[in-house]
């Protein structure tokens, strides 16, 4: 019966207290984990029709949608500032805080854009999807996409890739 009482008594205490005794509650985004080495950061970006295009930094590789052919994957490593400007972006946007509804609502857009992000910090990982099938999406997801795309773009191995053929209606 003493054991009974005891255990109650934890389990109350525990229940007041919130158990943040025993968790400590972590946000990879908050002001004091930006990694010092960008090796503790890594993402995969997904983008377009059907998030086809995908920056993976895990991998070091791109992969490109050609639309009627077979995807081509190339190696792509971004350098340590732009991973480093990208996990900025992502905190000053507050991008995991956003909502993924569109702005608009009753519009739909043909072909539309899907996009995926899986984002590492050390050990501690988090996922992110948003489209724009529904009308415009928020201007926070517009801008992470176009600065990632831009990186993207700008990289001379992309810019040797070939012009898909064809397109999405």
């Amino acid at each position: 019966m003493k054991n009974k009482l005891i255990l109650i008594i934890v389990i109350i205490l525990f229940l007041i207290g919130g158990g943040s005794f025993l968790f400590k509650r972590s946000n990879i985004f908050s002001e004091n984990s930006l990694p010092s080495n960008p090796a503790n950061f890594n993402l995969i970006f997904k983008y377009g029709v059907g998030a086809k295009n995908e920056l993976n930094t895990f991998n070091q590789t791109y992969t490109k949608d050609m639309v009627m052919e077979p995807p081509i994957t190339i190696s792509l490593k971004l350098s340590d500032s732009e991973l480093m400007g990208i996990y900025q972006k992502i905190k000053d946007l507050n991008l995991f805080e956003e909502s993924t509804e569109p702005i608009e609502k009753n519009t739909y857009v043909t072909p539309c854009s899907n996009y995926y992000l899986k984002v590492q910090v050390d050990s501690t990982q988090k996922e992110l999807s948003w489209d724009d099938c529904r009308g415009r999406i928020s201007d926070k997801f517009q801008q992470f996409t176009n600065y990632i795309i831009q990186i993207i773009e700008s990289k001379e191995e992309y810019k040797k890739l070939p012009t898909p053929e064809g397109g999405y209606l």
